[in-house]
């Protein structure tokens, strides 16, 4: 990948593209990580006397414009946390935003609204990219979120930019590919979450390195239902039964399945597993403070509702608690998880990227990063 370190910006318009997919709430913003993970670049070109043309998306528009949508809440608290006037274009492209774009001063932050307010955005296409890049002269990517999806904002803008990644995007990839190619052993991996096929790719590119594979949530069930073991009422994956069998026999003496639960009791009987038991959390725990490298990704009960939260809190301290260790968290659960109980800044690295995270750990080429090189 080229750096935008390597770039020259001053005085040039930056289209920077960012994930500001942020949750909202009356208007507000809920949860600003996604937003603080970008500002090292922003600031960055700002500095360096860029114009700054940030774009993003949000939420689910599908080609439709919508008050519920509109960036402008993250638009206010990307302004709030740089303490500098960031300004909200009315629309994607058109004459007030290329005129406000025109009137940009070195320095100076505009974001664009919605990307997917147009919805060539998802289909990659390449005049819509092509509309883009007109409003720039350099493009840099420190979206690593959505850089597995072939967007327009994402991959077909390269084709007429300069392009370069960002400081996020750099970390990212730095952090995740010391995990497929050299990581200190040893190297436990923790698995959670109800898909599995989200996670199969991942758990056979990095089980060669692995000493162990721990796995909780709907994961778990799925393997036990696999082996023939009694799992009531609890959530699963059917489809992936089969594929969990193909697993444990390749992989059975990494895999660490729970031995026992938190259950929660069906009315007309039966049961469902909810969380991992103190006997399996103890476990968990002992061979997470032996290792070296630690990734976590997926819930390991339902941890919504605070009765059944004890497991993934044991998880998430013994992590906190190897200071010695390097520790790694993808997934926006259980990012949220970290950081509500306020153990993150005792974690190595706290990835932005959930899917794009699973798929780059898998080996898969990533539109967005092979786009820059």
């Amino acid at each position: 990948m080229r750096l935008v370190q390597e770039a020259d910006v001053k005085n040039k318009r930056v289209f920077l593209r960012v994930d500001f997919n942020v949750p909202l709430e009356d208007g507000r913003v809920t949860d600003n990580n996604r937003i603080l993970a970008a500002i090292p670049t922003i600031k960055l070109l700002a500095e360096s006397r860029a114009k700054v043309i940030i774009g993003t998306h949000l939420g689910r528009p599908e080609g439709k414009k919508s008050v519920e949508t509109s960036v402008l809440p993250a638009a206010k608290e990307l302004q709030r946390i740089l303490n500098l006037k960031v300004e909200v274009a009315p629309d994607i492209l058109g004459p007030i935003t290329e005129k406000m774009i025109g009137d940009l001063k070195p320095g100076g932050i505009i974001v664009l609204e919605n990307l997917r307010w147009d919805k060539r955005e998802e289909e990659n296409d390449p005049e819509f990219a092509s509309e883009l890049a007109k409003l720039a002269d350099i493009y840099i990517n420190d979206a690593f979120a959505v850089s597995h999806r072939a967007n327009a904002s994402v991959e077909a803008i390269t084709k007429f930019l300069p392009s370069y990644a960002g400081l996020l995007m750099q970390s990212e990839v730095n952090h995740l590919d010391v995990l497929m190619k050299d990581p200190k052993r040893p190297f436990t991996i923790i698995i959670g979450g109800v898909k599995v096929k989200d996670k199969v790719g991942m758990i056979e590119k990095l089980a060669p390195n692995a000493e162990e594979i721990l796995v909780g949530g709907g994961v778990a069930n799925t393997f036990l239902k696999a082996k023939g073991e009694e799992i009531g009422q609890s959530v699963y994956d059917e489809e992936m039964v089969s594929e969990c069998e193909r697993i444990l026999k390749f992989l059975g003496h990494k895999i660490v399945l729970p031995t026992d639960f938190v259950k929660e009791e069906v009315p007309g009987g039966g049961f469902k597993i909810m969380d991992i038991g103190p006997s399996t959390a103890r476990n968990f725990a002992s061979m997470i403070q032996r290792s070296e490298t630690i990734l976590w990704n997926g819930s390991l009960g339902y941890n919504e509702d605070p009765r059944y939260r004890d497991g993934m809190k044991s998880v998430a301290k013994s992590m906190a608690g190897n200071h010695d260790a390097t520790t790694v968290i993808a997934g926006g659960d259980t990012v949220g998880f970290v950081k509500q109980e306020k153990l993150d800044k005792n974690i190595s690295f706290i990835s932005t990227g959930g899917g794009a995270a699973l798929e780059f750990l898998a080996g898969v080429r990533l539109p967005g990063i092979e786009a820059l090189s």
